[in-house]
């Protein structure tokens, strides 16, 4: 995984796994607790957090369409900022819930939905030998965050921050899986061009 110039694209998609999968289940552990304090019954903050897992069965399929045919860097900077926007809109003072669940469900669209298309770019940017080790890797990496996400949600919370300032706190992980998965384009650009360079001819011995 980092031979043949493959170390900087497995360390961008170890830190795009580990950020994505500390926002989707940051959100999943918390967001039915928050929307409860908020003042909403205990059935409508389940339905809240549902939402984000809807949303990313609906991402997963919908987003394999916008691959094929933009490719895997604009669509996942594009998901990972709208998760990011959306997540830092879950906390604003006011919001309605018909416009709070409008904006889970945006951000389980762009996280949730996301993991999937970057499951399916480590099955595209490693070889054929390499494939299952590099997809396991970065999970495995992802995994960490998984713990993280809660943990730090757990802590934020026990700090009684204001709902604002702990979901603006949550949207830092999307902006970061945003800007990598930008810098991805550089990273895929030189190994295409790699591929395409001729390989040398060998001279002939006589």
């Amino acid at each position: 995984m980092f031979h043949e110039g493959r170390a900087v694209g497995t360390i961008l998609l170890w830190v795009v796994n580990f950020m994505n999968l500390l926002n989707v289940y940051f959100l999943a552990s918390w967001l039915p607790t928050v929307a409860n304090q908020a003042g909403h019954g205990m059935g409508t903050s389940v339905l809240v957090g549902t939402m984000e897992q809807l949303a990313g069965m609906i991402g997963g399929f919908c987003l394999g369409w916008f691959v094929q045919r933009l490719g895997f860097v604009p669509v996942l900077t594009s998901c990972f900022a709208l998760g990011c926007i959306n997540i830092a809109l879950i906390g604003q003072p006011g919001i309605t819930l018909t416009m709070l669940i409008t904006v889970v469900f945006l951000a389980g669209f762009g996280v949730v939905g996301g993991q999937s298309a970057i499951n399916a770019l480590s099955a595209t940017y490693y070889p054929t030998d390499l494939r299952a080790t590099g997809i396991g890797a970065g999970l495995g990496i992802g995994r960490v965050g998984a713990i993280v996400g809660p943990v730090v949600g757990g802590v934020l919370m026990g700090q009684h921050l204001p709902t604002q300032r702990l979901f603006l706190a949550a949207a830092a992980p999307a902006l970061i899986s945003a800007i990598v998965m930008a810098s991805m384009h550089w990273v895929l650009k030189a190994r295409t061009a790699s591929q395409a360079a001729p390989n040398p001819v060998p001279e002939s011995v006589t």
